[in-house]
């Protein structure tokens, strides 16, 4: 499986990001590709992909994702400062949402 977590924020176009929400249900094909939010932006609340949000920090969030949905690649899409070094702390492949574009076949 991959699993692929989203910050929101600047990620996200339904936060002013360049990643149209609808490109999250294209890539949620359960059980090979899992889509899971890590931020607890009110601009995701109403999204229908799980959620990981602590209180704590952006790493736990993508620790306790992983640990629900082992894979075999994890993937984090966030524009935020510092998250290229949280991706790789909880073992994902850290992406700018400006390069994000993951074919569908």
């Amino acid at each position: 499986m991959i699993l692929i977590a989203f910050d929101c924020d600047g990620t996200l176009d339904s936060s002013d990001g360049p990643i149209p929400v609808s490109r999250l249900y294209e890539l949620n094909i359960p059980p090979y590709i899992q889509v899971v939010i890590v931020s607890a932006s009110p601009f995701c609340a109403r999204l229908p992909f799980p959620r990981f949000v602590s209180e704590n920090t952006r790493l736990e969030n993508l620790l306790a994702a992983a640990i629900h949905y082992p894979s075999t690649l994890n993937i984090y899409v966030s524009d935020n400062t510092g998250d290229d070094m949280n991706a790789r702390m909880a073992g994902y492949v850290y992406v700018h949402p400006r390069d994000f574009n993951l074919p569908i076949k």
